[in-house]
């Protein structure tokens, strides 16, 4: 009986576990599975949204529930510049004289801007900007509503005259750009253009933001890639330099070495300019200087179409009332020494035209080119014309040189001067003082020869620093030269060779065989040095340098020492034959039976006596070592003597 009941307790647990599991309700998916269809659903709601997003502003379709959810979280965080973040990009094109400017609802910022004066190498029109690349002027400030971040190129800017513009001659045009925050709260930013320069006007105003800014000031930040514009891109990016001035103190950021650099300036700047080789892209402020600047330039060495990559932050303080304006001047242009001093903030010193007179020579330079240059269209031309000028002003001195070096030569080659090498051939310094004494007395400067020709050496070096940088010549094409600011090739190697280059330069080559010719035509006049006789064959080295050096430089450069060097050649050839060897020696004779030149002993000119004059003073003090050191040597007991003691 027991055990028939405990089977019907059995059977009836059994039946009624099977009708709660036929009837109960089903429980919820596991946590993991339902966040996975959550997901799904999420992510193709937001696919829907992204397909219908710009038909919702268009027709004013009534949001998704997802677009709204999305559009409280962005007031949640960028409260009453969340509508401001939303929109569709317009772009307007404005077209001067000098500049072609296209510019961005998104940002309210310059996104392409070309020179139409100028063309790029492969005759392309010439980037200031380049949409290609990665160009943002913004400014941010703290939201104090929100703590966040307000970023100007997030925002959406409008203008009432968003249409093609434009203008010439002494036209201007205003174009503002505004973000309407709220009701008599707006961002503006302010272009004016002018028709006929390679500058625009570009301000910051700020109308009733104060409810919305945290600090006292706002940070303007600017980012750009340098865009290649030039043949050879290696010698762009050197000339290729971030320079920044403080009142009178110019500063460069970059040039030769390819490693990042990064700086971060104590004090203001008053213009900032990212300087390519022959142009430039600065902001100049009008006013209020650039607080805290910090600068960062890299190179990206393995790009061939960005030069160099740009970056500068600062700060820019606002006042206590409900408006605020910082405005700046946008250079966008050549580096021209004249179109930049224009400006009158120091601009142009931003061009490395040397240190101290060497930069004076080539500003006077760059005169003398542009006078030339009205009434001569060929640079080639010009180039010869300034060659032969130079060698004009200086022949004074090149008369004087070789005459010096001709007294010298015929002095040495006379009976007396060789029996006196033969005494003192074991005493160069004895035989040195010796000959020193006689060219004092007989009225020759044994550096004579030798000052002329280092006066004419800032010329030389000058043109160094001039040329690779010259917007004169750039894009000047003369014989077979296409473009004088760079290197001409006559041939194409193929392979590259360390240190040469990968083409061979014919100007190079043809200012390396005058430079051979010329020095030929000098070692002539030259007495020979027995003391150093090597030295007669170091000037052969020199041209197989510049070749090496060279090769890769401005054509401009080789064609101006080649045209220099022939000229020099006529006029040593035209001096050697006007003089005669006989009448040389006859008036230095005569100056040594009249006590010295202009009857004085010493002879020479008072600058030459001096310095001749240290010369001497400084053999016989190492003529009194020696001596001293001979006396020491006898009185002293030999070594090798001591040890057999």
């Amino acid at each position: 009986m027991k055990d028939r009941n405990s089977v019907i307790g059995i059977m009836l647990m059994v039946g009624l576990t099977a009708l709660y599991f036929m009837f109960a309700p089903k429980p919820d998916p596991k946590p993991q599975e339902q966040a996975n269809e959550i997901a799904a659903q999420t992510e193709q709601t937001n696919e829907n949204a992204a397909t219908e997003e710009g038909s919702t502003e268009t027709t004013g379709e009534v949001p998704t529930l997802n677009d709204s959810i999305r559009q409280a979280q962005m007031n949640s965080v960028h409260g009453a510049f969340a509508p401001l973040m939303k929109g569709e990009e317009q772009f307007i094109t404005v077209t001067t004289d000098k500049l072609e400017i296209t510019l961005s609802s998104h940002g309210g910022r310059i996104v392409d801007a070309k020179l139409r004066d100028y063309k790029t190498f492969d005759s392309l029109p010439l980037p200031i900007v380049s949409k290609e690349l990665t160009h943002d002027l913004f400014f941010e400030f703290v939201n104090k509503q929100t703590s966040q971040q307000v970023i100007s190129r997030d925002l959406y800017f409008t203008s009432a005259d968003w249409r093609e513009i434009n203008i010439s001659g002494d036209e201007t045009k205003e174009l503002v750009l505004t973000a309407q925050v709220g009701e008599g709260q707006t961002l503006q930013q302010v272009y004016t253009f002018h028709g006929n320069t390679y500058d625009l006007g570009y301000s910051i105003k700020m109308n009733g933001m104060k409810p919305y800014l945290k600090n006292r000031y706002y940070e303007l930040k600017w980012k750009a890639e340098i865009p290649k514009t030039e043949k050879d891109i290696k010698l762009q990016r050197q000339k290729t330099q971030l320079v920044y001035m403080q009142v009178d103190d110019l500063e460069r950021i970059g040039g030769m070495s390819d490693d990042p650099e990064e700086e971060q300036v104590k004090g203001d700047a008053n213009w900032i300019s990212y300087k390519s080789q022959f142009f430039s892209h600065a902001l100049i402020a009008k006013g209020e200087p650039m607080h805290s600047p910090r600068f960062t330039l890299t190179t990206p060495v393995e790009s061939q179409e960005v030069v160099k990559e740009m970056y500068a932050d600062f700060q820019l303080d606002l006042p206590t009332t409900e408006e605020s304006s910082h405005d700046f001047v946008m250079y966008m242009g050549p580096n021209e020494f004249k179109t930049l001093k224009s400006y009158k903030v120091g601009l142009q010193k931003e061009m490395d035209l040397g240190y101290l007179f060497i930069s004076q020579i080539n500003i006077g330079t760059i005169y003398v080119f542009k006078f030339f240059e009205r009434y001569i269209s060929n640079y080639g031309l010009i180039i010869l014309i300034f060659a032969i000028l130079i060698k004009l002003i200086v022949f004074p001195l090149t008369y004087k040189s070789y005459v010096s070096m001709a007294k010298l030569r015929v002095l040495n080659g006379t009976p007396e001067m060789k029996e006196l090498d033969e005494k003192h051939k074991g005493d160069p310094q004895k035989q040195q003082v010796e000959k020193m004494a006689i060219y004092r007395k007989m009225g020759v400067s044994p550096l004579g020869g030798c000052l002329p020709m280092l006066l004419q050496w800032p010329i030389l070096i000058s043109m160094f620093f001039f040329f690779p940088q010259s917007i004169e010549l750039r894009q000047k094409a003369f014989l077979w030269a296409h473009d004088l600011s760079t290197y001409d090739s006559i041939m194409e190697l193929g392979f590259p060779i360390p240190g040469y280059g990968d083409h061979v330069s014919l100007f190079t080559i043809l200012m390396a065989i005058s430079i051979y010719v010329y020095t030929f035509f000098q070692q002539k006049s030259q007495p020979t040095n027995a003391a150093m006789p090597f030295m007669k064959y170091l000037p052969y080295i020199f041209p197989i340098i510049f070749v090496v050096f060279l090769n890769n430089y401005a054509s401009g450069l080789s064609w101006y020492y080649f045209a220099a060097n022939i000229i020099s050649i006529i006029q040593t050839t035209s001096i050697r034959a006007s003089l005669n060897d006989e009448k040389l020696l006859a008036e230095m004779r005569s100056n040594l039976s009249k006590g010295g030149k202009n009857g004085k002993k010493g002879g020479g000119k008072k600058s030459g006596g001096r310095l001749e004059g240290w010369v001497q003073k400084q053999q016989r003090k190492q003529e009194e070592a020696m001596r001293q050191r001979q006396a020491g040597n006898k009185g002293a007991p030999n070594r090798s003597a001591k040890r057999k003691k």
